[in-house]
């Protein structure tokens, strides 16, 4: 008798799911499975992050070493390159001094969208333009809705991306206040009137330039830090001599299948020092003084890139170090070395960086640290800092970014009901409760399901620092390859 085919549903059609569908079609077993993607025609192939908006909006690595294939960095600027001039010359000239070339998110968007159209169009892949509501358990099974129709599946790969916007001061539903704020093009701006953006990180960035672009005198940009990002340098590929999988391994075998921060810490400096990477220079900037760190940076472009290089491509081993780690050293990490990584994880273009230089020596951007409160009275905005400082806006603009844990966000129907059926639970460190490197879900009621895997930034809280389009890649490869074992 014939095999049964399995059938395969994927949820969320952004980076990872491409992801997904591509390794599942890439198995030599593929011909045991049928695939159902599932997202609506929004975000389908582009998800939140590349979405279509201003072309100002630029990627913020490089966009000659991004790519959605593994072994040809280069693939989106090859793609680009088979564009129409007119396409090419919106995005304008965002080449830095070693020859990067920093395109727009929507452009990248085109792209990934492209791109899942060809491997849906050549491969057993059915897709369905809806959202899915919910996910329920039916004996060995899983019942998906999505509008008005049920279907059956055997597996299930969840893949909702990122949560939504923190309101970290309960602004929402005032005048005037926008909580999320991609799609910008979409913003009515009102140059006449005063705007404060909470939160200095890229988004903040973005926020910044598209409010200046459109007319706006002054932007005060205010968060608790008032800190900047670093602006990225050189970027150059490392061989690591230390900082390796084999060398977690054998500290793991020393220390009872734990992973003590003291000693990656002692393996990450003397991967640096074996590299010729001065860290300690770049965690010393002080970058609550914007303008000094910017110029620190800018002038110091090609030696920066050393430690933007080595973060970046340490980052691609959160997932086989955090899940080993004592609740101690987590708890360690976070506070003191997390902030210092931050600012160097994800640099700021070099075009960007000067920008923001000249806007705010033009006072035409003011960054303030402290905020500790923020209140609506008087149809105006009200910001309070910790120095009794107070400043006054007519518009705020939520600049934090995406939630990390669902209790602190509206995190959707579908997340919502499986949280409800204890299907899923939530990871004290972030998103919901997965098995490390295989991304099962651990259910409160069930224990470990192998019928349904997460993946992206909903498991951050195991697979720690996995939300860029290089580590959402090596995420879904060694889950699928997981799952195919198991099959």
């Amino acid at each position: 008798m014939k095999e049964r085919a399995m059938k395969i549903a994927v949820i969320g059609g952004g980076i990872a799911g491409y992801h997904v569908i591509n390794y599942l079609m890439k198995s030599k077993q593929q011909k045991r499975i049928t695939v159902t993607l599932f997202d609506d025609k929004t975000h389908l192939g582009r998800g939140r992050a590349f979405q279509e908006d201003d072309p100002e909006l630029l990627l913020n690595y490089p966009s000659n070493l991004i790519s959605l294939k593994k072994n040809k960095p280069d693939d989106f600027y090859q793609w680009v390159k088979t564009q129409s001039l007119e396409d090419i010359r919106e995005e304008g000239d965002n080449r830095d001094e070693e020859g990067n070339i920093y395109f727009s998110r929507r452009l990248f968007g085109d792209y990934v969208q492209h791109k899942m159209q060809q491997l849906t169009a050549n491969s057993n892949v059915t897709v369905i333009t809806e959202r899915v509501s919910t996910v329920k358990r039916t004996g060995r099974r899983w019942t998906l809705t999505a509008g008005d129709k049920a279907e059956q599946f055997d597996y299930v790969f969840l893949v909702p991306g990122q949560l939504p916007a923190l309101d970290p001061y309960r602004l929402t539903g005032t005048a005037g206040y926008i909580g999320w704020l991609y799609p910008l093009d979409q913003l009515a701006v009102h140059p006449d009137k005063t705007y404060a953006v909470i939160g200095s990180g890229l988004s903040g960035l973005d926020c910044i330039r598209y409010l200046t672009d459109k007319g706006v005198n002054t932007v005060t940009v205010a968060s608790r830090s008032g800190q900047v990002q670093a602006v990225r340098g050189q970027m150059k590929t490392y061989r690591f001599k230390y900082f390796t999988t084999k060398t977690f391994d054998k500290i793991k075998r020393k220390h009872d299948d734990q992973l003590p921060l003291e000693e990656l810490i002692h393996v990450f400096k003397k991967e640096c020092d074996y590299q010729g990477v001065d860290y300690a220079r770049w965690f010393n900037v002080n970058r609550s003084r914007p303008k000094e760190a910017l110029k620190h940076d800018i002038s110091s472009h090609k030696e920066i890139g050393g430690i933007h290089s080595i973060l970046y491509q340490m980052q691609h081993h959160g997932f086989e170090l955090w899940p080993y780690m004592t609740r101690r050293d987590k708890a360690i990490f976070l506070a003191e070395y997390e902030p210092l990584l931050k600012e160097n994880m994800n640099p700021m273009p070099e075009s960007s960086g000067e920008e923001l230089l000249a806007l705010l020596e033009d006072n035409r951007t003011v960054i303030k640290g402290g905020l500790h409160h923020v209140e609506y009275k008087y149809r105006k905005y009200r910001l309070q800092y910790e120095d009794g400082t107070e400043d006054r806006v007519h518009y705020v603009i939520n600049a934090t970014g995406p939630a990390k844990h669902i209790h602190e966000t509206d995190a959707g129907e579908l997340v919502e009901t499986l949280l409800d059926d204890s299907l899923i639970a939530e990871n004290p460190y972030g998103g919901i409760q997965v098995m490390p490197h295989d991304n099962r879900v651990i259910s409160p009621k069930y224990g470990v399901m192998d019928n349904l895997m997460v993946l992206g930034q909903m498991t951050g809280g195991v697979n720690y620092g996995n939300n860029g389009v290089y580590e959402l890649l090596l995420e879904a490869k060694r889950v699928v390859k997981y799952f195919y074992s198991r099959l």
